[in-house]
Formats: C-alpha cells, sequence, structure tokens
C-alpha cells in the first residue's frame, strides 16, 4: 500500500536525523509544565513529516502533537517524537509513531525505534510486522508470568504498582507508549496500562496490536479506540486478571 511504504520510509528518515542529534546538545523547552517536555527536534521533524504528507496526500488532514490540528475523516496522526523526555536525555526508549486513519479508526500504523532500528508497522487486516517478519503476542496466559509495562501517571502509578509488585515478573517504565505497545505485540511484554493519553501516541500501535493478536479495552473493559484516555493493552491471555487489579485499585465495576 502506497501510505503504508510512505509511512515506513518517512519514519526511517526522520529517525536518521533523530540518531544524528541523540546524545548531543538539544534546545529544551517546557508546553504546560516542568515535566512536560519539547525539544527542537519534535518541531523539526513533525515539520518534515506534515510538509511531506501534504505534499504527496494533499487531500488528507493531519493531527500532531505539536500543534498542528487540521483533522478530517481521513487523516494522519503524528507522534514526531513519542518518548520526547528520554530522547533528550540520551535514553535509548523513543520512537517515530505515524497512523494513516479513516473515520476514527487506523487503517495504517508504524512506530519507528532509530536506536534499535526497529520498525513495526500494520495494515487493517493485514497482519503486523517488524521489519519484514510477522509478529505476535506471546501466549504467557498468567499475570505471574508477565512482564508489564506502564507510564508515570501521578495518583496512580504507585498504587498500581504496589498492588502488582508480588503478582507479575516485573513492571517495567519505558517513557513511551508507542514503544511500550509494540513490544507487547511483538511478544516481549504482556502488558500496559496507560492512564493518561492522546490520539497520537496511541493511533499507530492499537492498530499494530490489534493485527498482532492483542487486546485494547478502557480500564471497564470497553473496546477502546484511538481517543480514549484509559487504556489497557494487553496480549489478551492476562487482560480479564488486569482488569480485576484495576477494578480494586480504583473502585470501578468492570463491564462483562
Amino acid at each position: 500500500m502506497d501510505k503504508l511504504d510512505f509511512a515506513i520510509k518517512i519514519s526511517r528518515k526522520v529517525g536518521n536525523i533523530l540518531l544524528s542529534e541523540w546524545g548531543g546538545p538539544i534546545s529544551i523547552s517546557q508546553k504546560s509544565s516542568f515535566q512536560d517536555l519539547v525539544t527542537d527536534m519534535d518541531k523539526k521533524v513533525q515539520e518534515m513529516i506534515v510538509s511531506s504528507i501534504r505534499e504527496k496526500f494533499p487531500g488528507d488532514g493531519v493531527l500532531a502533537e505539536e500543534g498542528v490540528n487540521d483533522s478530517a475523516d481521513k487523516m494522519w496522526v503524528i507522534d514526531p517524537i513519542d518518548g520526547t523526555v528520554n530522547f533528550a536525555f540520551g535514553l535509548p526508549s523513543f520512537s517515530i509513531s505515524i497512523a494513516y486513519v479513516e473515520n476514527g479508526e487506523p487503517i495504517v500504523g508504524v512506530v519507528h525505534l532509530p536506536v534499535l532500528n526497529e520498525t513495526y508497522y500494520a495494515i487493517k487486516n493485514g497482519g503486523a510486522y517488524k521489519n519484514g517478519e510477522r509478529i505476535h503476542v506471546s501466549n504467557r496466559k498468567r499475570l505471574r508470568e508477565s512482564l508489564g509495562l506502564m507510564g508515570f501517571f501521578k495518583d496512580f502509578s504507585g498504587k498500581f504498582l504496589a498492588d502488582l509488585e508480588d503478582k507479575v515478573v516485573r513492571i517495567r517504565m519505558l517513557g513511551s507508549i508507542a514503544v511500550g505497545v509494540s513490544y507487547i505485540a511483538a511478544g516481549k511484554a504482556d502488558f500496559y496500562v496507560a492512564k493518561r493519553s492522546n490520539p497520537w501516541d496511541v493511533a499507530a500501535a492499537i492498530l499494530i496490536l490489534k493485527e498482532a493478536g492483542g487486546k485494547i479495552t478502557d480500564f471497564v473493559g470497553r473496546e477502546e479506540g484511538i481517543f480514549g484516555k484509559e487504556y489497557v493493552f494487553s496480549n489478551g491471555y492476562v487482560h480479564d486478571e488486569l482488569l480485576e487489579r484495576l477494578s480494586l485499585i480504583q473502585n470501578l465495576r468492570v463491564v462483562k
């Protein structure tokens, strides 16, 4: 598909640019708070992606993290650097996330990890891949066998970690939803719990995980799309156990 090829190529192109700057002096500024950062490279590579889309697909809308919102029924949803803090501090867990979406449903999704030279991608009903090889979620069936991932969320992370610390093998914080969910799709981890997100964080990863056989819901078990806020991403097998733990932590009633 033309749009999949385009998304892979542009993500790798800007990934090489990010690699050339990664680990060096980078201009960093604050957005909503001192914990919400943006770099000059976020803006630079986003402009490259957006201008390329508008040149090649002039009829498509664009929704991107750094201030672009001409959303439409057919649009591209972009996070130029998912894991900006990691990138800014010289850590390797960051990615470029690009999705093509029709009527709110991802049709093409690409997550590129420049440092590892790994490109995860999917097309609706076409399976999920990493660097050309088909990927699938793990078959680990219980929390006690699982490796979990999560983000840093105030007034939630501590409670969640305390509850699960003796119920899973380990929980890791990678600092990028797109990276973490791609790892679940490839069977490297088994779940990711996100308390807060934006469409550009999850649009590509949702499709990749679905096509790899995974499951995505909100905290009470309702199927969730790209405009949600709370997400449980999993291999499917450990999903119900996770929802049960979340219901106890937050006093929620799970939908059956």
